[in-house]
C-alpha cells in the first residue's frame, strides 16, 4: 500500500503541475533579453556597469553562445564541443562539425570528435533527414563508437556498498537507423534498429580495484563475456516545451520500449520499457518556474536470461540523484523524481533549490516507498534564452555533499 501511495502522490502532483493555471504567463524571456538588447543599443550613454555584467551583456548582445549552439554555425562548420559525455567523465572538450540543409534543403550532417581529462573518448557520425514530407516525417541514421576506462561500480541493488567501489573499462560501437512520423508540431512516433557491439575491461582508476578483482559473473552479470545486441525499439513522445535546452514552460511526456537480442551466447535477451514525464510551470513572467520530471524504467529478461550489469539503468550522480556518486546504484528496475524552483538571479543566471528521490530494485515486488533514496540542494545555470551552457549544482544526501560542473542543463 505504501507504493501505491507514493505512486498516487507522485501522480496527483504531475497533474496539478500540468493544468495549474494560477500564475499569468506574461513577457517570456526570449521577448525580455531582445528588449533588452534594443534598449542597451539605443541608450545615449550606457549605465555603469561591472567587468562581469559588461562581458555577460556583450555576449547576449551579439547571440555568440546561440550561434555556437547553431548546427552549421561556427568557422566553415565547425565549433568547440563541451560537455556531452558520459556522467563521470570528468571535463570533455572536443569538435563538432556540421553541414546543414544539404539536398534541398532535406539533409544535416554531423560528425563529433571529444575526450575528457579521464581518458574517455567519443566519436559519432550523424546523417539526419529530419523535414521530409513537409516535416511530418523523419530518418536519422547514425555511428557511434566511445570508450569509458572508470565507470564506477559498486555492486547491484539498493543494498550495495561504497565499500565495494570498482571501476571497469566500457567501450560500446553502435550503428543504427531511427525513422519516424511527425503528424503535428508537438507529436513523434517511430521505430528504430542498432546493432551494438560492447566489451568489458579492466578499470583505470588509480584509486580504486578493477572491477573483476572484487565481483564475479554470479554476482555481476556479463562480467565474463559481452555479446553483441541487436536493438529494437519503438517510441511515443509528445512535447509542448517552449524550450528543449532551457524549458519554462510545456511538457514532454515519452514511452519507449526496446527489445535486446543476444547475437551470440542467448543468455542475455531482454526486454525494457521506459517512461519519462516533464513538466514545467512557469509565474511572475516566466522568471520563476516550478518543473518536474518523473521517469520509471523496467527491465524483463527472457526466460532464462539475465540482464548485463553495464546495461542496468543506474542512479545517482548529476543527472538524478544529485547527492550520490555516479551509478552509485543499479539495477534491473527504477523509480526517479526530480523537483526544482528555478528562479532568475541575474541575466543569464537562473539559481535552483531541488529535490531527488528515487530507487532501483530487482523485481516490481521489492518496491517500497520507506527506503527511496533522497538528496537536495542548490545549483547555479549560466543560459541563454534557449539553452543552459554552464551548470552548477551543490548535492546533499546521506552519503556526504557532491558538486557538479557541467556544460548541460539537466532536463
Amino acid at each position: 500500500m505504501d507504493s501505491v501511495r507514493f505512486l498516487a502522490t507522485l501522480f496527483v502532483s504531475f497533474l496539478f503541475l500540468h493544468t495549474s493555471t494560477l500564475f499569468g504567463q506574461e513577457t517570456s524571456r526570449a521577448e525580455e533579453f531582445e528588449a533588452l538588447r534594443r534598449k542597451s543599443a539605443t541608450e545615449v550613454k550606457a549605465p555603469d556597469r561591472n567587468a562581469v555584467e559588461s562581458g555577460i551583456l556583450w555576449v547576449q548582445e551579439r547571440k555568440i553562445l546561440e550561434k555556437l549552439e547553431t548546427p552549421g554555425a561556427g568557422y566553415k562548420g565547425f565549433r568547440p564541443k563541451l560537455g556531452g559525455m558520459s556522467t563521470g567523465s570528468g571535463m570533455g572538450f572536443g569538435f563538432q562539425y556540421d553541414k546543414v540543409r544539404m539536398l534541398d534543403n532535406q539533409m544535416n550532417f554531423s560528425m563529433v570528435g571529444a575526450a575528457s581529462l579521464k581518458s574517455y573518448q567519443l566519436y559519432e557520425l550523424k546523417l539526419d533527414l529530419p523535414r521530409l514530407a513537409n516535416e511530418h516525417a523523419f530518418v536519422t541514421t547514425t555511428a557511434r563508437r566511445g570508450a569509458m576506462p572508470q565507470e564506477d561500480y559498486f555492486g547491484l541493488g539498493p543494498t550495495s556498498d561504497t565499500a565495494n567501489r570498482t571501476s571497469y573499462l566500457y567501450e560500446d560501437a553502435t550503428l543504427g537507423v531511427k525513422g519516424g512520423v511527425r503528424p503535428i508540431s508537438w507529436l513523434r512516433a517511430g521505430a528504430g534498429v542498432d546493432w551494438v557491439k560492447l566489451n568489458v575491461g579492466r578499470g583505470t582508476d588509480p584509486l580504486f580495484p578493477s572491477t573483476e578483482l572484487v565481483f564475479n559473473d554470479t554476482n555481476t552479470p556479463g562480467l565474463d563475456r559481452q555479446p553483441d545486441f541487436m536493438k529494437y525499439e519503438w517510441f511515443v513522445a509528445i512535447d509542448t516545451r517552449d524550450s528543449v535546452g532551457n524549458p519554462h514552460r510545456g511538457g514532454y511526456y515519452s514511452v519507449t520500449h526496446s527489445q535486446w537480442d543476444d547475437r551470440l551466447f542467448n543468455e542475455f535477451d531482454f526486454s525494457r520499457t521506459e517512461t519519462e514525464l516533464q513538466q514545467y510551470v512557469p509565474f511572475n513572467a516566466g522568471h520563476r518556474v516550478l518543473a518536474a520530471r518523473l521517469r520509471a524504467s523496467f527491465d524483463d529478461p527472457k526466460d532464462g536470461s539475465r540482464v548485463p550489469f553495464y546495461l542496468q539503468k543506474t542512479l545517482g550522480g548529476s543527472n538524478d540523484l544529485r547527492g550520490f556518486r555516479e551509478f552509485r546504484f543499479r539495477d534491473e528496475n527504477q523509480v526517479l523524481l526530480n523537483l526544482e524552483y528555478r528562479w532568475e538571479a541575474w541575466i543569464g543566471l537562473d539559481m535552483a533549490i531541488f529535490g531527488d528521490a528515487g530507487k532501483v530494485f530487482n523485481s516490481r515486488k521489492d518496491f517500497k516507498i520507506d527506503d527511496v533514496e533522497t538528496s537536495y540542494g542548490l545549483g547555479f545555470r549560466f543560459n541563454t534564452a534557449k539553452s543552459v551552457f554552464w551548470r552548477i549544482d551543490i548535492a546533499r544526501s546521506r552519503e556526504g555533499a557532491r558538486a557538479f560542473i557541467k556544460f548541460e542543463h539537466v532536463f
